[in-house]
């Protein structure tokens, strides 16, 4: 092409080229550059338009969404009618630590979500992306976190009709031991695909339509034909045969009309067969044999006596009864005409044995944590001082990860803890735990000072006056959150508890090995104003009586930093943030038996599925 040919090239195309190049270079580029602190046009997470807002305009129009729709609730309905709201807490009457989130919105990692959205990636998402979603749009979805598990029960506890277990064919066999077939019958389930499909969707959207519950059918496989197909071999399990059950010294002798009733149907492998059926077996084994073979394993326990470590409570050896191993014996032994059974029972080891004091490395005080629960009604105190006294002595053995719900073992009346009533829809209901997160963030702040790595922590939902300063307490709820850190001193880390008045100290008693520990004040910020006061009819207290059972609570954004400096100079960084929701006064206010009224569905067709 000779020079006369490209200029008049040159001339005929440079306009297009221009346009090209300032379509697909500089304009995206400029574009790009104006948005640099904002997050970028088009970009929504569900209702809510981020486009051109920076991130604390986008937190706060986030805040304020949620503060909304959090305190309304779903009002949940059944096919039958019955309505309850699904709250996003669940709260104590009597105790904070037993309210509870069920539903969460992680706020900063939602925003963040949006910020970060086309700034990271490949140079062609970064750079063409930006301009290419203000004109399509991009709709993000908010981040939650669900606690599906309590959410369920809370269902089941407030519409217990949604759930009819199926019942399969089976064998009874009478006082006279006839043996005869009652037939099977359908149950139904709560259809929970289309409830969480529902509730994500009303979440997605910031929304608090109405979410109407249905239920599944569901037919036994054990019909009565399969199971009228058995009773010959079932006959010929009724024998005349009196068992003799023996462990150790102990006997128990059991009589025909009474085993005869264990017996039942199995499936195994979609096969069915005839014998002794562990559950219809439980009742005489829980009254006669259990009490007296079962005995738990007792952990070691220590104390400090004059600046030397002492035992106080040496360990011991458990032993637990098996239940189907010990039934399935028993039915061996009845195909093979024998009598003579022995049970099976397993041997439960300490978790903390009896170690030589002077081999555990405990020299010092290594870390004190600190709270106050001045205040606390009767109950709650009670709980503090039953599970210091569990908590007061325990060893942490080196690299251990110390799990607080493992340690404070079962928590209901059987270890003297008492209950505080929880409020679940329409309903109050007693619950064990209240007070313990009084131990949580005491040992919390006792790992803290004595600086190791904590793995899991969790905050209260909303502000608690015992556990300030805000953002250092700890919330634990079996069978989670927990709080878990790992002993990593490469001692032995012994516990002691005290109460000294209002106070609740923790000392975690090892070995300095040098490291350094600082631990910035708490920032507070993104304070918001708790909505009105909540009233909750119920028929539990008498008409006209009013119990207030949360006070209202500002809600806020807290976080402070954990450094550790170790003796070879590492260093590792924790920064603990706490996200608390405003939260309104609630009240109960009674009423006469049989007359509240039905809260009314916030769609206008109570039967819309969502």
């Amino acid at each position: 092409m000779n020079k006369d040919k490209i200029k008049s090239f040159s001339k005929r195309y440079w306009p297009l080229v221009a346009v090209v190049f300032l379509i697909l270079v500089i304009l995206p580029a400029s574009y790009n550059i104006s948005q640099a602190s904002k997050i970028y046009s088009g970009i929504s997470v569900g209702v809510l338009n981020f486009g051109g807002l920076t991130s604390q305009e986008a937190y706060n129009l986030l805040q304020e969404k949620w503060n909304q729709t959090q305190t309304k609730g779903w009002l949940l309905i059944d096919t039958q009618g019955q309505q309850v709201t699904l709250p996003v807490l669940v709260t104590s009457a009597g105790d904070p630590d037993l309210t509870y989130s069920l539903i969460s919105l992680d706020i900063e990692q939602t925003v963040l979500k949006a910020s970060n959205f086309l700034r990271q990636g490949s140079i062609i998402h970064k750079f063409w992306g930006p301009l290419w979603i203000k004109f399509t749009g991009k709709k993000l979805k908010p981040v939650f976190k669900i606690e599906q598990e309590r959410i369920l029960i809370f269902i089941k506890e407030n519409f217990p009709q949604l759930e009819q277990p199926p019942e399969p064919a089976k064998l009874i066999v009478d006082a006279a031991d006839n043996l005869s077939v009652v037939t099977e019958k359908s149950g139904t389930v709560l259809d929970e695909a289309k409830f969480w499909q529902d509730l994500q969707t009303e979440l997605d959207n910031f929304s608090n339509q109405t979410i109407t519950l249905s239920v599944k059918n569901i037919t036994p496989k054990l019909t009565e034909s399969k199971v009228a197909e058995l009773l010959p071999q079932a006959r010929a399990l009724l024998k005349d045969l009196t068992l003799i059950l023996k462990y150790g010294d102990s006997i128990w002798q059991i009589e025909p009309l009474i085993w005869h009733r264990w017996l039942g149907v199995k499936m195994e492998n979609n096969q069915t067969h005839v014998g002794l059926l562990p559950e219809l077996a439980q009742d005489y084994f829980n009254k006669e044999i259990v009490s007296v073979i079962n005995r738990p394993a007792q952990d070691a326990k220590f104390k400090l006596d004059n600046g030397k470590v002492k035992e106080f409570q040496g360990s011991q050896l458990g032993q637990e009864l098996k239940l189907v191993p010990s039934v399935l014996n028993i039915e061996e032994a009845v195909i093979n005409n024998q009598t003579n059974v022995e049970l099976v029972v397993e041997e439960v080891k300490p978790k903390i044995i009896t170690a030589q004091t002077n081999e555990l490395g405990i020299a010092e005080i290594i870390g004190v944590g600190k709270s106050n629960f001045a205040g606390s009604p009767k109950n709650r105190r009670h709980n503090i001082k039953v599970g210091a006294d569990t908590l007061n002595g325990i060893l942490i053995q080196p690299n251990e990860e110390f799990s607080l719900l493992k340690a404070l073992g079962v928590i209901d009346a059987s270890t003297g803890y008492l209950p505080e009533l929880v409020i679940k829809g329409n309903k109050t209901i007693p619950e064990y735990g209240g007070g313990l997160c009084q131990i949580g963030t005491t040992v919390f702040r006792a790992a803290l000072a004595s600086g190791l790595p904590i793995i899991e922590r969790r905050n209260h939902s909303y502000r608690v006056v015992y556990y300030e300063p805000a953002g250092t307490d700890a919330t634990i709820y079996d069978p989670e959150p927990d709080l878990r850190f790992i002993n990593d001193t490469g001692q032995a880390i012994l516990i002691q508890t005290k109460i000294e008045g209002d106070n609740l100290i923790f000392e975690f008693w090892g070995t300095q090995d040098g490291r350094q520990v600082t631990q910035t004040k708490p920032k507070i910020y993104n304070i918001v104003a708790p909505p009105p006061t909540k009233i909750v009819e119920t028929e539990d207290l008498p008409p006209g009586e009013k119990k207030c059972t949360e006070k209202a609570h500002n809600g806020a954004d807290t976080e402070f930093t954990y450094t550790v400096v170790y003796p070879d100079g590492s260093k590792k960084e924790q920064v603990f943030k706490s996200h608390y929701v405003p939260w309104q006064e609630v009240c109960l206010l009674g009423v006469p038996k049989d007359t509240l009224v039905p809260e009314q569905p916030t769609n206008l067709e109570t039967n819309k599925e969502n």
